[in-house]
């Protein structure tokens, strides 16, 4: 066993890579002192985009390829085994439900790691054979961490048995000054992506799917005539939907006034773009991207779903963010349309609020209360 010199080991498992994790990379780097991280893959090959290897960082990837885990391998448990043992883990953090299968395996030949999992979304044990699966491995998790209190209620009420002190809430944060930019220009960030440099800019960052609602969110566009009133709606994210969406802005005779940018890679520009975020979802977890839309400054009209109204229930209040109900285009789009009507003394009264609300979500908190989760297991 290697000596860690009185530092804590974690052993991060992830099923795959499928590119950075900004929230997880915030949090490694974040906890240097007295931490020795770990991170493992347990399908490869290894990816050149990976920067936490390239930052120092202990990268592994086992010898496994795409296919190969679609049924059961022990071999994965004998190679976390011996990660454990011979680095000293103590606390192995898994992430996604085939990662904490093998990681609860593996644990349970390391009787002193203790294990830890992170749940971001909703609906994660709603079927009778993932809740079979957690009666048989969460007991031996020490620790579920929930992303809000929405996760905590959802994982506690499909998860009945399992102890309330084990589950503790962390709330996502974000690094606020690279969304606070004042460096960043709108009309050069608007000709950056190609779009309108005059007029109300609606925008929404996701990817496409439908649980994102955005199918709602074109019908709310329609209904409501913004479009008409010098208003344009532009959509980040890629997805499986991209076809029908644009098709239906065609069925809705909108697709003059909906921009589709697939994928974007500079989220600080994009919103610097806008006047105002929309978060139309039917289900959400605890969305950084209306974290990202607060520190921006940008007014936010969202579903009232999952975490959503933990983020903005103080701002709806005030009237300065609107929590609309899912599935609900005409509210949707009469909330939208109550935004753009503020005069210039709401909207920078608003702002203000917004940018306030967002200090309660500083990434250095999270990595605050991370260190004093990790290091309480230790106790």
């Amino acid at each position: 066993m290697k000596d860690t010199g009185g530092e804590i080991t974690i052993l991060h498992v992830w099923s795959s890579f499928k590119g950075d994790y900004p929230l997880f990379n915030q949090i490694v780097h974040g906890l240097k002192d007295g931490f020795r991280h770990i991170v493992c893959y347990l399908v490869g090959p290894p990816s050149d985009k990976e920067t936490l290897g390239k930052a120092g960082f202990d990268i592994r990837w086992l010898p496994f390829g795409n296919g190969d885990l679609r049924s059961f391998k022990y071999r994965v448990v004998r190679e976390l085994d011996q990660i454990i043992k011979a680095e000293g883990v103590d606390i192995i953090h898994a992430q996604r439900h085939k990662s904490v299968f093998y990681a609860a395996l593996a644990a349970r030949k390391n009787s002193k790691v203790r294990l830890v999992t992170t749940v971001h979304g909703l609906n994660r044990s709603r079927s009778l054979l993932r809740k079979i699966g957690n009666r048989i491995l969460w007991p031996r998790i020490n620790k579920i961490i929930a992303v809000s209190e929405a996760v905590k209620r959802d994982i506690l009420l499909t998860n009945p048995w399992f102890p309330v002190s084990r589950v503790e809430v962390v709330y996502n944060g974000i690094d606020l000054a690279v969304f606070g930019r004042s460096n960043l220009n709108k009309t050069e960030s608007r000709s950056f992506f190609g779009l309108p440099t005059h007029g109300w800019l609606w925008g929404a960052v996701g990817r496409l799917a439908p649980v994102k609602g955005h199918d709602i969110l074109l019908k709310a566009w329609a209904g409501s005539e913004i479009g008409k009133h010098g208003g344009h709606l532009v959509i980040a994210g890629k997805g499986k939907l991209r076809d029908e969406l644009t098709a239906l802005a065609r069925e809705l005779g909108i697709a003059n006034e909906i921009s589709l940018l697939g994928h974007i890679g500079d989220i600080p520009k994009f919103l610097t773009a806008l006047d105002g975020f929309v978060m139309p979802s039917r289900h959400e977890g605890f969305p950084l991207a209306v974290l990202e839309a607060l520190a921006a400054g940008l007014p936010v009209v969202a579903s009232g779903v999952g975490g959503i109204p933990e983020i903005l229930t103080t701002l709806a209040n005030k009237g300065q963010c609107f929590l609309v109900p899912p599935e609900n285009d005409k509210k949707l789009g009469s909330a939208m349309g109550q935004v753009m009507a503020w005069s210039e003394l709401q909207r920078n009264q608003a702002v203000a609020s917004i940018k306030q609300q967002a200090q309660f979500f500083d990434g250095n908190s999270m990595i605050a209360r991370m260190d004093s989760l990790y290091r309480e297991l230790m106790i």
